[in-house]
């Protein structure tokens, strides 16, 4: 009656009956938007503002207004995606990329395996989202806010340029690590328009590996980051190095490691690790032994004195034994990684490499790393002269070091005394608000570029959608202000048909460029000069290309002995990294591999210190964690406490990365705490606290290069309580064999499958007596028919191989569209990811060490709940399991969950009536409700 009435009831439904545009510009205008007291609803809109934007304009069809095409372009066709190849470099992460399209809209990032370095990791499959964050300036501004037009900047800088040439002044370039030829190549260009002035670039780098360049020049005469040969060492052997992470060119040293886990090869690594606090390299180690940080050097020492039969030998030999033996069965084909940022240590790894036969083998000198080419002391020096009125031109690209600098209230009173400088941020961040000007860089994948950051491998990035704002690329502002009239991409090709082209004969001219295009990338077998020619942080030179080993020993030893109080490392996540991705929902939100806390920065220590301090252990929705202050050198930082299984006692272990936007910058909502309704958590001051504190104020400086390794901390509780979002809060499997299936190689390769994967049974009473059965013997329900079926799909996940690195969990948001929840609603376990990493540590007891020990069913399975104090760790990924009998189709009340004939669960949507019968009858807990 209503619908033939047409009532006003009626009319509202039907309107309603599909969702509306959520009004994003005028929620995010709305200048009160800080202090709502909103639902859960608001909530959402308002943390994922950022990702609203993806939402809505990398959905699958436009959702708020049509456009179409008068002219279709011929290369799209409307539904079907389309994919490019590129590559992401942003001085830490580097991985050839393929990005997916719809109508001219990038919407993934995967990895493009067919040519070049195809690995990608969380970090680079997600920076699709910041193309959407509407943070971003939408054009040029000067210091005030004050709007600025792109002919009014070239003006100004123009005329700086010619002051500082006129005057015999500095024109310095303080960029991120530069692996572009086409780049240097325009710096050229400036200075050759102002030949008055003196050009200076230096690289900085926000988490430097600077003492591997300079030991691998005091070792072997190459101040360079070598190319590590993953897929050829038998034996790797790594101390205190977060390689899968934390490590120049991480991304495809996983892949390259992961491809050596594969129980059916010719043969699998195997893999030691010795660290303060579990990391995701150790966690997948086949041995891992818990060392301080200030015994790294002493470890390598041990190895070193084993494999040369030197005899010496310190606390760390016996630890060191089993790993020094493997070295020595595996000469020419291991590999020794140290991550400490100490010449010493470095020079000790480089040894035992040297011994072992390894240079240019697993270790290619000859094919360098173009990555953590920063120099401290070149930054340290740009201090000076900015503070003496020497630069009068500054140019600021890629690099934030008013907040990631240990130096960073210095370099910010410097730059008050530099004539112009100018940022290229996409915010205004904490370096860029401190600049004259900012003149927006484009996105990366609003962008085109060239790198040779490995070896003779030249790669290729284009842009795959026009610019959103009105910015403009940095490379192409430096050749407009060196005079040169074409675009950045005329300058790029000049250069690859002109230049590039002649190092190869295969292909001449647009010939050779549109192949690289195609591919994205090309071996020219020849790698760009390590010199750039302008670069203040050019490798130095070195008249004596030799190093004492005796005194990298004596220093490694002394360094041990006078360690005292509390050590703490300081690292990277495997989600937002340096800090440069704090603004990123996908990965604040991506669980960390070992503890599975998301929207957090926490201070890590063993469970035993914990429980020593009294500290809260057991922590989850009704259990915040203990807030301390950790302090070390006068500098203070409030941190809540987490245990994690594995980590040395004596030791805590910080996140770099947090603490973003402490000074209210408009860098992104993702960095900012929101309270628990919605709206920012606000300080006494009214603005927006950040999420975590700022590490990098605790990096200090060893001989001149950056340390991130630090004695002497005292921890102290506050007396207030910190709650935590994590997405496990269990961390064993009690009676874990019945879940995780683990043998070893060894068996694997002789015995038959049923000795180390049993079938499972059921245990059912028959005649009086336990027998147990098959599960197919009990089943209640038919099998499905499978003759004459064309497909029939299967799941399987080998778990020899997956690292947890997490890359699938960001990629499925991404390829899904799945929305970010924010921290409270994860605390609540109402996190939306699709697909999940659970991580289980072992426990020291067993069912047969309780049978021996004749403890009781109940005390034997909560001893089980308690992870070793040295844990083996297994990641397992989680999402649907395309049951055969999936208990989330007989209890759907309206059959929208069924099977296919082919096997698979599919999902009718306009069914569902959101009984959520099927979450709760689903077993492994992956339902999940997007609307």
């Amino acid at each position: 009656m209503e619908e033939l009435h047409e009532t006003e009831e009626f009319k509202r439904a039907r309107d309603n009956e599909f969702a509306t545009d959520v009004p994003v510009d005028d929620f995010v205008a709305d200048s009160d938007s800080a202090d709502l007291s909103s639902g859960r609803r608001d909530f959402l809109k308002f943390l994922g503002f950022s990702v609203g934007a993806a939402t809505l304009a990398a959905c699958e069809t436009p959702v708020t207004r049509v456009i179409p095409y008068v002219n279709k372009p011929e290369e799209i066709t409307p539904g079907l995606p389309t994919y490019y190849a590129s590559t992401y470099f942003d001085g830490c992460d580097y991985g050839s990329i393929l990005v997916k399209t719809r109508e001219g809209r990038p919407i993934y990032i995967k990895g493009n395996s067919d040519h070049g370095m195809g690995a990608v990791n969380a970090r680079i499959n997600s920076s699709v989202l910041s193309l959407y964050d509407s943070t971003r300036l939408a054009g040029p501004i000067n210091k005030d806010g004050s709007e600025l037009t792109w002919d009014a900047a070239d003006s100004a800088i123009k005329a700086s340029l010619t002051k500082a040439s006129d005057a015999a002044k500095e024109i310095s370039l303080l960029t991120e690590s530069i692996a572009s030829p086409s780049t240097i190549k325009a710096v050229m260009k400036l200075k050759e328009a102002y030949p008055g002035a003196v050009i200076n670039h230096v690289q900085y780098d926000a988490r430097s590996f600077e003492a591997i360049r300079k030991a691998n020049g005091l070792s072997f005469g190459k101040a360079v980051i070598p190319f590590l040969e993953f897929r050829k060492a038998k034996v790797i052997v790594a101390v205190g190095a977060d390689f899968m992470n934390d490590f120049p060119l991480s991304a495809q040293y996983t892949a390259d490691y992961g491809s050596r886990r594969k129980p059916d090869g010719p043969w699998m690594n195997q893999h030691h690790q010795f660290e303060a606090g579990m990391s995701l390299t150790g966690s997948n180690a086949d041995y891992r032994s818990a060392i301080k940080p200030s015994q790294e050097g002493l470890a390598l020492a041990a190895i070193y004195n084993h494999i040369t039969g030197r005899g010496s030998s310190n606390e760390m030999t016996e630890i060191t034994k089993k790993a020094s033996e493997a070295l020595k069965g595996a000469r020419g084909s291991s590999l020794v990684i140290a991550g400490s940022n100490d010449v010493n240590v470095q020079a000790i790894a480089n040894e035992i490499n040297d011994s072992l036969g390894n240079i240019g083998k697993t270790m290619d000198l000859d094919k360098p790393v173009r990555m953590s080419n920063g120099s401290s002391s070149a930054f340290d020096a740009l201090i000076s002269r900015m503070d003496s009125g020497e630069v009068e031109t500054l140019f600021i690209h890629g690099v934030n070091p008013a907040y990631d600098s240990p130096r960073a209230a210095e370099f910010v009173a410097a730059i008050a005394n530099v004539g112009t400088s100018v940022s290229f941020s996409m915010h205004a961040d904490e370096t860029a608000k401190h600049c004259d000007h900012i003149l927006p860089d484009n996105h990366a994948l609003e962008s085109w570029d060239d790198y040779n950051v490995v070896g003779s491998h030249y790669a290729l990035s284009q842009p795959t959608i026009s610019p959103l704002n009105s910015s403009r690329q940095y490379q192409e502002s430096i050749l407009k202000w060196a005079g040169y009239e074409g675009t950045y991409y005329d300058f790029i090709q000049s250069n690859w048909v002109n230049d590039l082209a002649s190092m190869q004969s295969e292909r001449t001219g647009l010939d050779f460029w549109n192949y690289s295009l195609h591919n994205g990338s090309v071996d020219l077998g020849v790698p760009m000069p390590v010199s750039d020619g302008i670069s203040d942080n050019d490798p130095e030179d070195i008249e004596d290309s030799s190093l004492s080993i005796n005194d990298a020993l004596s220093t490694a030893e002394r360094a041990a002995t006078e360690a005292q109080g509390i050590e703490v490392f300081l690292y990277s996540k495997v989600g937002i990294g340096t800090g440069s991705h704090a603004t990123n929902p996908w990965l604040q939100e991506l669980p960390d591999p070992i503890t599975k806390i998301c929207w957090d920065n926490y201070a890590t220590m063993s469970p035993a210190d914990v429980k020593k301090n009294e500290f809260n252990m057991d922590l989850g929705e009704r259990s915040p964690a203990t807030e301390v202050v950790l302090e070390l050198d006068g500098v203070q930082l409030k941190l809540p406490v987490v245990p994690v299984p594995g980590q040395k006692s004596g030791t805590v272990g910080v996140a770099l990365g947090y603490g973003r936007g402490a000074g209210d910058e408009e860098i992104g909502r993702a960095a900012y705490l929101i309270k628990e309704k919605g709206g920012y958590d606000l300080d006494e001051s009214g603005k927006r606290k950040p999420i975590g504190a700022n590490a990098y104020r605790l990096v200090s400086s060893i001989n001149g290069l950056l340390s991130y390794n630090l004695t002497g901390a005292t921890v102290s509780a506050t007396g207030e309580t910190h709650e935590i979002a994590a997405t496990q809060t269990h961390h064993t499997i009690m009676d874990r064999t019945s879940v995780l299936k683990e043998t070893t190689l060894s068996t694997y390769r002789t015995a038959d499958s049923e000795v180390y994967n049993k079938p499972h049974t059921l245990i059912m009473h028959e005649d009086g007596k336990t027998v147990k059965k098959p599960v197919s013997e009990v089943d209640l329900w038919d099998e499905h028919p499978i003759e004459d079926i064309g497909h029939w799909w299967g799941l399987s996940i080998d778990l020899s191989s997956c690292l947890g690195c997490g890359a699938c969990i960001t990629a499925c948001h991404s390829e899904n569209n799945v929305p970010v929840v924010g921290k409270d609603e994860v605390r609540r376990s109402r996190d939306m990811h699709w697909l999940r990493i659970d991580r289980y540590f072992s426990s020291e007891m067993t069912k047969k060490r309780g049978e021996e020990e004749g403890i009781g069913t109940i005390d034997m399975y909560a001893a089980m709940e308690v992870p070793g104090e040295n844990p083996s760790v297994v990641h397992m990924p989680m999402m649907c399991q395309h049951c055969n009998h999936a208990p989330c189709e007989t209890v759907c009340p309206v059959a929208a969950t069924t099977h296919s004939s082919e096997g698979i669960n599919q999902m009718t949507y306009n069914r569902c009536i959101g009984t959520r019968y099927c979450a709760n009858n689903c077993p492994y807990k992956v339902r999940r409700f997007n609307w």
